[in-house]
């Protein structure tokens, strides 16, 4: 189920508005970060995300919610103003600062995105000592930084070409 959603939020919707897309902007087909890190990396940190909250799931900050949202906004701002501060345009954002209705669906998504991954890594990193004595919950850790550093690797090759 996680990995559906996942699928779904990360990938999915932007399948729906490929399909309604008349411009003449590169979409989401071009781009590494978007076939493979969209569609298959990000799911799969998500997954062992999950698994990493399920086997901590009594140690999980929730009342730190509200700040790691704050932080997953700041963060999708940040880059989205970096993106367009450096003219980096597309179909999201077909000229700087202006964002298409893709673009503001991916403002959204990647803000819970990078949200969910902050509680993650608070859960984990706040509770060190129960994280490496469960292997579970250490194998998907480590794992899950394994597929961020793979995002971020097609991220980096997308802005490279």
């Amino acid at each position: 189920m996680p990995a559906t959603v996942s699928w779904v939020l990360l990938f999915g919707y932007q399948w729906g508005f490929f399909f309604a897309y008349h411009g003449h902007q590169r979409t989401v087909f071009h781009y590494y970060s978007g076939v493979l890190g969209d569609g298959l990396l990000l799911p799969a940190v998500n997954v062992l995300g999950f698994m990493v909250l399920s086997q901590m799931a009594q140690l999980i900050p929730w009342r730190r919610a509200p700040l790691y949202a704050m932080l997953g906004v700041a963060t999708a701002t940040a880059a989205f103003l970096v993106q367009a501060r450096l003219e980096l345009v597309n179909w999201s954002m077909p000229t700087p600062f202006h964002w298409s209705d893709v673009g503001q669906f991916h403002f959204f998504v990647m803000s819970a995105e990078v949200t969910y991954l902050y509680l993650v890594f608070a859960t984990a990193i706040n509770h060190w000592k129960a994280l490496t004595h469960d292997s579970v919950a250490w194998r998907s850790f480590a794992a899950g930084w394994i597929g961020v550093a793979l995002f971020a690797a097609s991220l980096a090759a997308d802005y490279i070409r």
